[in-house]
C-alpha cells in the first residue's frame, strides 16, 4: 500500500507541474506569475521574429502548414507595433541635433558615408548622435516636467546625478518619450556612455562603453545613440554550407525582396525544429542581398512577412529591415497586397451567369484585374465564390482559363485552368472553395479531391502557383521615402525594365509607388499542358455555362 500510494503521489504532483508549465508558456508574454516563477521574456524579440509570424494567436501553435487552421491562402502576418519593431532610428549626419531632425534628415539621402562616423562598440556599429550633460547638471525644474515625485525619489534623481534612462529623456526628448522606450533601447545595447568630455572632438575609446540602464550620468559625461550599419547575412546562414534546394529572387531592393518558394518546401519549421535547413527562412540569409551600407534598422536576417502553403509554389514577400517587416505585414493584415493564383483544377468546372461579375465589379472587391491588352479576355466574365468558412467571410474571385478533355480518370475526363484572386484568406480557402462550391478540387489534392478515381492523379501533388502580386513599396510611399523615391526613380524603374521583363516599379497617378511582379508556372504545369495540348480549348473560346 506505501509503494502504491507514493507512486500516486508522484503522477499527481508530476500532472501538476505539468499544468502549471502549460499555462506558466500561454501566459508568459504578459509576464504572469505562474508556478512560482516570472517570466522575464518579452512577448516580442528580434530573435525570434520569424516564429511570431508563424504562431497562431489563438493556439500559440506553430505553423505546419497541414495542421493547424491558419490557411495557405491566407497570408496575414501579425501587425508589430513599430516603437518595437524599429530598434535602431534611421538616423544621419553625426552632429548634436535632436533625434528627430537626425531621423528625418537621414532618410532623405541616397546613402550615407559611415567613414565620417565614429565606430561604436562592437565592430560594425557606428555612432549617430550624442548629447553631453550640461556642466552645472539639469535643472530641477525640467526633471520635475519630465518624472513624477515617486519616480524622483526611487531612481534617487539629482540634477547633477541621473540615470542614463533618465539622461536619454532629458537630452533627447523627442525621441526617449518614457522611460520604458529609454530602457529598452539600452538593453539592446543601442546607448554608449563616454566618461569625460571629447578630445579634439573625438571619442576616447579607453573612456567608451556600452551603457547600461542602472549607469549614472554626471556633469561632463556623454551619451551617444548608435547603430548597425554593416550587415552580412552569411552570418545566420546555418553550418556556412549553401542550401540543399535552389530559391530564385525575383525582386529585391535595400528594403525588401520577392521569392520564388519552391513546392514541397516550408515556409517556417515547425517549433522545435524538424525540418532542419529545408525551410526558406533557413535559405534566406544565402540568397538576399544585404542592404547597402547606410541603411539602418536592418533586420539580423531577411525574414518572410507571411506564408504560403507547403504544398504551394511562387511569390513570397520578405522584409529586410524593421519598419518595412511592420509596413509590410499591415499591407497583409488590411489586404492590400493583392495576389492571384493559378490552378488546375479536376472537372469540368461551369461559370454560372447568376454569379459572375464584370472587371469593374471586380475591381470594386478589391482584386486587381491588371492590364490586359486582349480585347476578349477583358469582355469576358469573372466568378465569384462568397461563402463562409468556419462562420468567416470568404470570397474567391476566379475564372476559367483554359479546359482539357479527354483525361483518363479526370471526373468528367477533363481538367480545367483557372486563375483565382482571394478577396480574403482563410485556412486552404482556395482549395475549399474549388472543391466544396465549383465541385472540381484542384488536381492531386488528396485531402479535398475526394478520393476514387483521383487518387490516380496525386503523384505531383496539387498544382496551385501564386505566379502574380501587385504591392505597395514599403519605404518609397512612407514620408521619409518620398524624397529618396524622387532620386532614384528613373534608375529603379530602368533597372527593372532592363533586366526583369514580368518585373515592373511604377509610381500610379495618386502617387502610390507599386511593386508588379509575375513568375512563370512551374515546369510540372507546362508539363502537363504540353501533354494534353491537343485536346486543349481556350476558356475565352467556350461558352458560359449555367449550372
Amino acid at each position: 500500500r506505501t509503494t502504491i500510494s507514493i507512486i500516486l503521489l508522484c503522477m499527481h504532483r508530476s500532472l501538476a507541474f505539468s499544468s502549471l508549465r502549460i499555462l506558466r508558456n500561454q501566459y508568459r508574454p504578459l509576464g504572469q506569475v505562474i508556478g512560482g516563477r516570472f517570466s522575464h521574456k518579452p512577448a516580442f524579440t528580434y530573435r525570434h521574429l520569424a516564429n511570431t509570424f508563424t504562431m497562431d494567436a489563438a493556439t500559440n501553435k506553430q505553423e505546419e502548414e497541414e495542421d493547424i487552421p491558419f490557411t495557405d491562402d491566407d497570408d496575414v502576418g501579425e501587425v508589430l507595433d513599430v516603437e518595437e519593431v524599429e530598434g535602431a532610428a534611421t538616423t544621419a549626419d553625426y552632429n548634436n541635433n535632436t533625434y528627430k531632425e537626425l531621423t528625418s534628415k537621414f532618410t532623405t539621402e541616397d546613402s550615407l558615408d559611415i567613414d565620417t562616423l565614429p565606430k561604436g562598440i562592437p565592430d560594425k556599429f557606428y555612432i549617430l548622435s550624442h548629447a553631453s550633460m550640461p556642466s552645472g547638471g539639469f535643472s530641477m525644474s525640467d526633471i520635475q516636467h519630465a518624472f513624477s515625485p515617486e519616480e524622483i525619489q526611487r531612481l534617487k534623481l539629482q540634477p547633477e546625478n541621473v540615470t542614463v534612462p533618465a539622461a536619454l529623456i532629458l537630452l533627447f526628448p523627442d525621441h526617449f518619450t518614457t522611460q520604458t522606450r529609454a530602457r529598452k533601447e539600452s538593453r539592446k545595447r543601442k546607448i554608449l556612455l563616454h566618461k569625460g568630455a571629447l578630445t579634439d572632438g573625438k571619442f576616447d575609446r579607453d573612456k567608451l562603453k556600452i551603457a547600461k540602464v542602472g549607469d549614472r550620468v554626471v556633469p561632463g559625461f556623454i551619451l551617444a545613440v548608435q547603430a548597425r550599419m554593416e550587415h552580412n547575412y552569411s552570418e545566420s546562414a546555418n553550418h556556412h554550407k549553401e542550401p540543399p534546394f535552389h530559391l530564385p529572387v525575383v525582386y529585391e531592393d535595400d528594403y525588401f525582396a520577392l521569392v520564388n518558394k519552391p513546392e514541397g518546401i516550408v515556409v517556417f519549421g515547425p517549433k522545435g525544429g524538424g525540418y532542419g535547413r529545408m525551410t526558406v527562412k533557413s535559405c534566406l540569409p544565402w540568397v538576399i542581398t544585404p542592404p547597402k551600407l547606410g541603411v539602418v534598422s536592418v533586420l539580423r536576417r531577411p525574414t518572410p512577412v507571411h506564408r504560403i502553403d507547403r504544398g504551394t509554389s511562387g511569390l513570397l514577400v520578405v522584409a529586410k529591415t524593421k519598419p518595412a517587416m511592420v509596413e509590410l505585414s499591415r499591407m497583409f493584415k488590411e489586404r492590400k497586397a493583392k495576389k492571384t493564383y493559378t490552378a488546375i483544377v479536376n472537372g469540368d468546372i461551369l461559370e454560372p451567369k447568376d454569379t459572375s461579375i464584370s472587371n469593374e465589379e471586380a475591381e470594386k472587391l478589391g482584386v486587381c484585374i491588371g492590364d490586359d491588352d486582349d480585347v476578349e479576355s477583358r469582355k469576358r466574365k469573372w466568378q465569384v465564390i462568397d461563402n463562409e468558412l468556419e462562420d468567416q467571410n470568404a470570397v474567391t474571385v476566379w475564372r476559367r482559363v483554359k479546359q482539357y478533355t479527354g483525361i483518363e480518370n479526370a471526373r468528367n475526363n477533363t481538367l480545367s485552368m483557372v486563375e483565382l484572386k482571394p478577396k480574403t484568406g482563410r485556412y486552404h480557402q482556395l482549395r475549399r472553395h474549388m472543391a466544396w462550391t465549383g465541385n472540381c478540387p484542384l488536381l492531386g489534392d488528396k485531402t479535398y479531391d475526394g478520393g476514387g478515381p483521383a487518387r490516380l492523379l496525386r503523384e505531383n501533388g496539387f498544382y496551385l502557383c501564386s505566379n502574380k502580386i501587385v504591392i505597395e513599396h514599403p519605404f518609397y510611399n512612407s514620408s521619409q521615402g518620398r524624397s529618396m523615391w524622387e532620386k532614384v526613380k528613373e534608375v529603379e524603374i530602368k533597372k527593372c525594365n532592363d533586366h526583369k521583363e514580368n518585373i515592373r516599379i511604377a509610381e500610379e497617378s495618386d502617387g502610390r509607388v507599386l511593386v508588379y511582379a509575375e513568375i512563370d508556372l512551374p515546369s510540372k504545369f507546362n508539363e502537363l499542358t504540353d501533354l494534353m495540348g491537343e485536346n486543349s480549348s481556350a476558356a475565352a473560346e467556350c461558352k458560359d455555362e449555367v449550372a
